[in-house]
C-alpha cells in the first residue's frame, strides 16, 4: 500500500477548509484544521504563488482561487486573482500618493464584484467595504462605465434582464430606461463613470470609475472614492481623475503585457518549433 504524502495532504486540507469557509485568517485556519501555524505559513505561501490561494490587502483574509469538488463557494478565479494582483501595486501607490482610496471591481454577469480595495491603506477613516460584496450595473460608478463602453442594445438587454436577483435590477432603485440614457450619455462625454445620484447607498460614499479591458473586452473597473459630503463628482473629478487615469493605464499595459506573454507562452507550449 503506498505511503501517503504527508505535506501535499496538509495543502489539500488547506485548501478544502477555505473552500467550505470562504475567507479566512491564518488563525480561523489554524482552528479549524488544527495544523502549526509556521506550517499553515509556508503551506500558504506556496499556494499563493502557485494562485491556488490569494490574500486581499483590504481584509487581510485568504480565499481560494479554483473550484473544488462540491465544497467551493463561488472562489475567485485564476484569472480574476491575476489581474488583482497585478493592479494591486498600483492602485496601492495611487492612495499612497493622494490619500484617497480605489478598489478593483470585475464585472460578472448583472453585478460589479469587488475584488480588492486599499481602504484599510487610507490614511482617511471612510467605510470598508467587504471582498467579494457585488454591487449593481445601474447605480455603481464602476457599473456605469462598463454599461458606458457598450452599444446600447447590450444595455437594454441588461436593463430588462428580470431574471436576476431583484436588488441589482435597475427598477429596485427607482432607476428607469430613460435615467440610463442620460448617464451614459454623460459617461461618454466626461470619459469616467459616477455614482447614479439618485440612489441612497449606506456608504455615504461617492466615486469615479475608469473602465479595465482583457482581450479587448469590457473586463471591470477602478473607482476613487471619497465621503460625498466633502466634494461633488465634477470637482473631485477635476482635481483627481488624472491620477486615476495614469494609474488605469499603467494597470491596463501591465495586464496587456501579462496577457500577451501568456499567449505567447501556451503557444510556444503547443508548438515549440
Amino acid at each position: 500500500m503506498l505511503k501517503e504524502n504527508r505535506s501535499l495532504e496538509r495543502g489539500l486540507v488547506v485548501l478544502e477548509t477555505l473552500a467550505r469557509h470562504s475567507a479566512m485568517s491564518l488563525t480561523d485556519i489554524h482552528r479549524a484544521t488544527g495544523l502549526p501555524k509556521s506550517t499553515l505559513r509556508r503551506l500558504l505561501a506556496t499556494m499563493e504563488k502557485r494562485r491556488f490561494v490569494r490574500r486581499s490587502l483590504a481584509d487581510k483574509l485568504y480565499r481560494v482561487t479554483v473550484n473544488l469538488p462540491d465544497i467551493s463557494i463561488e472562489p475567485v478565479t485564476p484569472g480574476v486573482a491575476v489581474v488583482a494582483d497585478i493592479a494591486l501595486p498600483h492602485v496601492l501607490a495611487l492612495t499612497n500618493r493622494i490619500g484617497w482610496p480605489s478598489d478593483i471591481h470585475v464585472m460578472e454577469s448583472n453585478w460589479m464584484r469587488i475584488v480588492e480595495s486599499t481602504r484599510s491603506a487610507s490614511p482617511f477613516s471612510l467605510y470598508q467595504t467587504q471582498i467579494d460584496h457585488k454591487v449593481g450595473l445601474f447605480y455603481s460608478a464602476t457599473g456605469l462605465v462598463c454599461l458606458g463602453e457598450m452599444d446600447d442594445v447590450k444595455v437594454r438587454a441588461l436593463f430588462d434582464d428580470h431574471t436576476i436577483d431583484p436588488i441589482y435590477q435597475a427598477s429596485f432603485f427607482g432607476i428607469s430606461w430613460d435615467d440610463v440614457q442620460l448617464y451614459l450619455d454623460q459617461v461618454r462625454r466626461l470619459g469616467y463613470g459616477q455614482r447614479f445620484t439618485k440612489t441612497v447607498v449606506h456608504d455615504k460614499l461617492s466615486a469615479i470609475a475608469l473602465p479595465l479591458y482583457r482581450n479587448n473586452e469590457i473586463w471591470g473597473a477602478v473607482p476613487l472614492l471619497w465621503p460625498k459630503v466633502f466634494m461633488s463628482a465634477e470637482e473631485f473629478a477635476d482635481k483627481y481623475l488624472d491620477d486615476l487615469t495614469e494609474t488605469v493605464a499603467q494597470i491596463q499595459a501591465d495586464i496587456d503585457r501579462h496577457d500577451k506573454q501568456a499567449g505567447s507562452g501556451a503557444k510556444a507550449a503547443y508548438n515549440p518549433s
